[in-house]
């Protein structure tokens, strides 16, 4: 950045709190929020959207749908404290959101290309979910050996959210479906960057080194992606089950049933060893 660049980003006014949430950028809009000391519930709000934003990006729908549940139960809560919370509403429908992330969950085996954009049409109308939209039809137009089309519904979804580190790495395996692997090593540093954690990322890069030769270097990345990968899948299936209890009556039961089983298990214990 030069000089002339630097004073103009710093004579450039501080978007409010207002602007964010209409820009949607929820990352700093949380974090706004935190710091302005606002509402508890408008906090809890956006800090819900932002998380909800991080599950779709990450396609995790249990984790997603409990931020719904905790964005939902923020308005409801706090329609009456704050005048953002009424055009955050209209801005993020709940019902609507909750929608589109039913049809992204339940179109991953979609093959039409029509027969999913129609699915997906929902989601496509929302800036929180048209990002997630758009990867799911270019990775399916890449299942399909329709690289141009894949590009380009991929570049789409990176305009969407620049930060929807998936549907970069899809852009790098077209490069390196291609033999271009240099390309594909120069992005998958890039997904790595915006999200350090991210197993596929690590996974991918490490391939694309071996395909140049480096190959301790691309096991060391496999092996991260690895370990990173288990650590996920243990996360995923914690989510799942919390999901579970949280929604099915009969689990919710049981879960009392098994506390009360543990609890009766120690006081015989206990008197048996007196």
């Amino acid at each position: 950045m030069t000089r002339a660049e630097q004073d103009t980003a710093l004579q450039a006014p501080t978007p409010s709190l207002a602007d964010l949430v209409t820009a949607g950028e929820w990352r700093r809009a949380a974090a706004t929020a935190q710091f302005a000391n606002e509402p508890v519930v408008v906090q809890e709000a956006l800090e819900a959207l932002l998380a909800l934003q991080n599950a779709v990006r990450a396609r995790r729908y249990p984790s997603a749908r409990r931020a719904l549940g905790e964005y939902r139960q923020a308005l409801t809560e706090g329609a009456a404290a704050h005048p953002l919370l009424g055009s955050l509403a209209g801005q993020v429908p709940p019902d609507a959101l909750g929608a589109a992330l039913l049809a992204l969950d339940s179109q991953q085996k979609e093959t039409d290309p029509v027969a999913l954009q129609a699915a997906l049409a929902g989601a496509l109308a929302l800036p929180l979910t048209r990002a997630e939209a758009l990867n799911m039809q270019g990775v399916l137009y890449a299942v399909r050996g329709e690289e141009a089309d894949a590009r380009r519904v991929l570049d789409d979804a990176r305009v969407a959210d620049p930060g929807h580190y998936r549907a970069l790495t899809n852009l790098g395996n077209l490069d390196m479906e291609a033999g271009r692997f240099a390309q594909a090593e120069a992005i998958y540093r890039e997904v790595l960057r915006i999200d350090p954690e991210y197993d596929g990322g690590h996974h991918n890069l490490g391939v694309a080194l071996r395909r140049q030769g480096r190959v301790a270097e691309g096991v060391k990345s496999i092996r991260q992606g690895q370990r990173l990968a288990m650590k996920r899948s243990k996360d995923d299936t914690d989510a799942e089950m919390k999901e579970r209890f949280a929604t099915n009556p009969v689990m919710k039961n049981m879960r009392w049933v098994v506390l009360g089983v543990l609890a009766l298990i120690i006081f015989l214990a206990l008197r048996g060893g007196g």
